[in-house]
């Protein structure tokens, strides 16, 4: 038989509590933020109150934390990080360690809310509180004051039931002695959800975060997989509170619009994404498996892990993230993507891209020293080849683990600028404009970067929209748009018209190169008549001298409208090329 790498261990909750209160038992971020409804907290107590079982917890002994010290963070705690930490059930831990502590909790939107559940006493009920059960003499409005004054249980239950008699000597109904002692026993019956047992699992310490990862996913197989950022922002969590509170004020400020703050158009960070950038720019670590062993403290020549070494990189830590979430920074990074003609969300296909960039920037700028106006340069060709090409989008860790490899050898800024101008111009080649380009524009897919790469260049070359005297980038910014997007897709060949000559499939109708983008208005008008007979009356409107320049910025070949329509794809798919080409060659 095989050694068993975990423990059965029935816990009282009460003892579970406690070891959270005290910094002992962990409550990381694991499953990604606080998620559950209030209700579904209502039901767990009320299953515990019944005496039904709620699961059991998953908890991995975390061998090198095991010192007892002084306080961390930002409260008092009896251990200075924890001893073990809970991977699985977190959601139901964090649930009653925020109904018996009156603890706020912070949701998967960075918002910071309290869970108030409410107990009727004579009717043995739960519901979510609300201002009915908050005026209600019979209801505990908030159920977490029984449990903070367990010190005193006489003196509050008979309060509580003198507040009820009270209330009751208004109406006229009053209460008697039954219901007196069953208030009474109610409330003592809710106090004991303190004894309640749960049991657990406790994993071996010298279990690998590997290991864990795969217990957690095969275990709970309703659970997100866990990833090298999800233990990186643990160990975050628990070495440094205020630097992973840090992480999460940038991305919930890249989320609310406000002058001053992360917010912008374009991309909302979550903590990993930041985990990767300052990974790769502080660590030179793409993969995040290396990078999590570097903050636990190893030594790579002798594998052993050092508390003295994880200080030094934890240190190391908070000066490349002071870095990373620097507003200005972030700011004129972000001004990068937008003069790259990604203007809008909408035209994002690869985070990883952004990330990475993002990283690359700050390489620029605080590794080689770069002159700011040469870096956004710089960086703004490098985004606008990773996202056409979808550079980052395959084995994205290996490929930019290989960029940081490359650059270990280069010294200057001279040498940083020419080998990410290399790397450009070893995959913007020739072919890749003439054959590799159109080949990927023949695709139905929506979110294609080839696509996005085509409206980008639009932008850039200040584009007017087709049929329309306002620009593409006007349009594509996010407020342009009222009730109804300002810009729509516009199937050139309309669905209908194609369906009448019997082309049905939607892979056929919906290919790229039927698409440009109009205004909304125009889109309602066009319907789904030939394009032989609408473009008669779009030709009327377009001033002389001007056909020229619009059929080339919207990569329409002259007479398109008579062509057949596999014709027509095969044609403008060539000249869509042409356009992202010229919009590239515009950067330089």
């Amino acid at each position: 038989m095989a050694k068993l790498l975990f423990t059965p261990v029935t816990r009282r909750l009460k003892d579970l509590i406690m070891e959270v209160d005290n910094g002992k038992l962990g409550l990381p971020e694991l499953q990604r933020g606080y998620v559950w409804k209030a209700k579904k907290v209502r039901d767990l107590l009320d299953s515990m109150l019944k005496g039904w079982p709620i699961g059991y917890l998953m908890i991995w002994d975390s061998a090198d934390n095991s010192d007892k010290v002084k306080q961390i963070g930002i409260e008092n705690k009896a251990f200075s990080s924890p001893k073990s930490l809970v991977i699985d059930g977190q959601q139901r831990l964090t649930s009653l360690f925020a109904v018996m502590r009156g603890k706020k909790i912070v949701d998967e939107d960075f918002k910071e809310k309290p869970v108030i559940i409410s107990f009727n006493p004579l009717c043995r009920r739960f519901e979510v509180g609300d201002n009915a059960t908050k005026r209600a003499a019979e209801w505990i409005y908030d159920i977490s004051d029984v449990f903070l004054n367990e010190s005193r249980s006489f003196e509050y239950i008979t309060e509580k039931v003198q507040a009820i008699i009270e209330s009751r000597e208004k109406t006229s109904v009053l209460l008697n002695n039954d219901e007196k002692q069953l208030i009474q026993q109610n409330i003592m019956d809710l106090l004991s959800l303190g004894e309640f047992s749960i049991p657990t699992l406790e994993i071996n310490g010298n279990t690998d975060e590997e290991s864990v990862a795969d217990i957690f996913v095969r275990v709970n197989s309703g659970g997100k997989p866990l990833g090298e950022d999800d233990f990186i922002l643990t160990l975050i969590s628990v070495h440094w509170q205020e630097g992973r509170q840090k992480i999460e004020d940038f991305c919930r400020s890249a989320k609310i619009p406000k002058h001053g703050t992360a917010y912008n158009f374009l991309f909302e960070p979550s903590p990993a994404h930041i985990i990767r950038v300052a990974m790769s720019f502080g660590f030179q670590r793409a993969r995040l498996r290396y990078a999590y062993m570097l903050l636990r403290g190893r030594d790579f020549v002798n594998g052993v892990y050092s508390n003295d070494l994880r200080t030094q990189q934890f240190d190391k830590l908070k000066v490349i993230l002071d870095k990373v979430l620097n507003i200005e920074v972030w700011k004129n990074f972000i001004k990068c993507i937008e003069a790259a003609g990604f203007v809008s969300k909408m035209l994002i296909s690869s985070e990883n891209a952004l990330v990475y960039s993002y990283a690359m920037y700050l390489i620029g700028k605080f590794d080689y020293g770069m002159n700011e106006a040469t870096l956004r340069k710089l960086i703004v060709k490098w985004f606008f080849m990773t996202s056409v090409t979808g550079y980052y989008t395959g084995a994205h860790e290996t490929d930019m683990e290989s960029d940081l490899a490359d650059l270990r050898g280069i010294k200057t800024s001279d040498a940083f600028s020419a080998f990410l101008e290399n790397k450009i111009n070893a995959v913007f080649t020739h072919d890749f404009f003439e054959i590799t380009l159109p080949n990927n524009l023949a695709n139905s897919a929506p979110r294609n970067p080839s696509w996005f790469g085509y409206c980008a260049a639009l932008n850039i070359l200040d584009s007017k929209v087709l049929f329309s005297t306002l620009h593409t980038r006007e349009l594509f910014n996010p407020s342009a748009s009222g009730t109804k997007n300002a810009l729509e897709r516009h199937h050139l060949f309309p669905k209908a018209y194609l369906k009448k000559i019997g082309i049905t499939e939607d892979r056929d109708r919906n290919q790229n190169a039927n698409f440009a983008f109009i205004e909304w208005h125009d889109n309602i008008e066009i319907l789904d008549t030939s394009p032989s007979v609408y473009m008669k009356e779009q030709l009327a409107k377009i001033p002389i001298g001007e056909k020229e320049n619009i059929y080339a910025d919207h990569a329409l070949p002259d007479n398109w409208e008579h062509l057949e329509y596999f014709e027509f794809l095969k044609q403008r798919r060539y000249l869509m090329a042409k356009v992202i080409k010229r919009g590239f060659e515009h950067l330089h």
